[in-house]
């Protein structure tokens, strides 16, 4: 009786570890969808434009409030995942140069990579 109760703590351990381990590392198929591995991607913003980065909007993510000047970057852990997958993300930013005005355009981001999008002097998206 003692083996039996011992056998089955160890098939018990052996079970829970093994799907723990399985929900952490598994290889999903549309792995754009998810992040399970912990890496995620970061949005780098860099101001290049003589107006102030007021906000940074895409999917999932909103980054208001800011003040990002001429010269001025700011990085963005984007760790909630990428809920529309990493490919052809809609980025918006608006800045101030007077009156509030926007920019925006897709970008494709790589889980434990920085993508970086610049505001550039003619207030395109780079």
């Amino acid at each position: 009786m003692k083996q039996i109760k011992s056998l089955m703590v160890v098939l018990m351990t052996v079970l829970c570890v093994g799907f723990s381990s399985c929900n952490k590392d598994c290889d999903c198929a549309n792995n754009n969808n998810n992040n399970n591995s912990g890496t995620y991607p970061s949005l780098k913003v860099v101001n290049q434009h003589s107006g102030r980065i007021t906000s940074v909007l895409l999917v999932g993510y909103e980054f208001n409030t800011l003040s990002i000047n001429t010269g001025q970057s700011q990085t963005f852990a984007l760790d909630k995942g990428m809920p529309s997958g990493n490919n052809n993300i809609n980025v918006s930013v608006t800045y101030y140069y007077g009156t509030t005005r926007w920019v925006n355009k897709n970008f494709t981001f790589i889980n434990g990579a920085v993508t970086t999008i610049t505001l550039k002097g003619d207030g395109t998206l780079q």
